[in-house]
């Protein structure tokens, strides 16, 4: 007698789970990424008010750049959670970061942290199913 093996059918309840592995490399990415940015921050700030003495433009520039880092440093944080909003702020944050890195790629630094943030967007990209699936 044959036995009646059962197919392996996905229910509709279940969807498949995001890589853990991927999840958790684009969030560190995000992170060290964040911290260069504080760090570029700081020297910015020394180069341009305390060397030059270009007070208003070294606020001006650092707020910038340490905004950019808090989003970074956010986007590393609040990744881990498979919520809509949550990848489509990632996913800003990162291409935003990525066009001001493309900017000025001919800096060494630039050219760091535009590689890390390819490297974040090739992490994100394929979960895109796994964040959408959720609503």
């Amino acid at each position: 007698m044959r036995r009646k093996t059962k197919k392996n059918t996905p229910s509709e309840n279940s969807r498949k789970k995001a890589d853990p592995l991927k999840v958790n490399m684009a969030r560190i990415f995000f992170c060290l990424n964040a911290f260069l940015w504080l760090g570029y921050v700081v020297y910015i700030y020394y180069d341009m008010a305390v060397k030059n003495n270009n007070l208003t433009s070294a606020d001006i520039v650092t707020l910038f750049a340490f905004v950019n880092a808090c989003l970074l440093l956010f986007s590393g944080i609040k990744f881990g959670k498979p919520q809509l909003w949550v990848y489509y702020f990632t996913l800003a944050v990162a291409v935003f970061n990525t066009l001001l890195s493309l900017v000025n790629i001919i800096d060494l630094y630039f050219l760091v942290s535009f590689l890390i943030d390819l490297i974040i967007l090739w992490a994100i990209f394929p979960l895109r199913k796994n964040y959408l699936s959720t609503q």
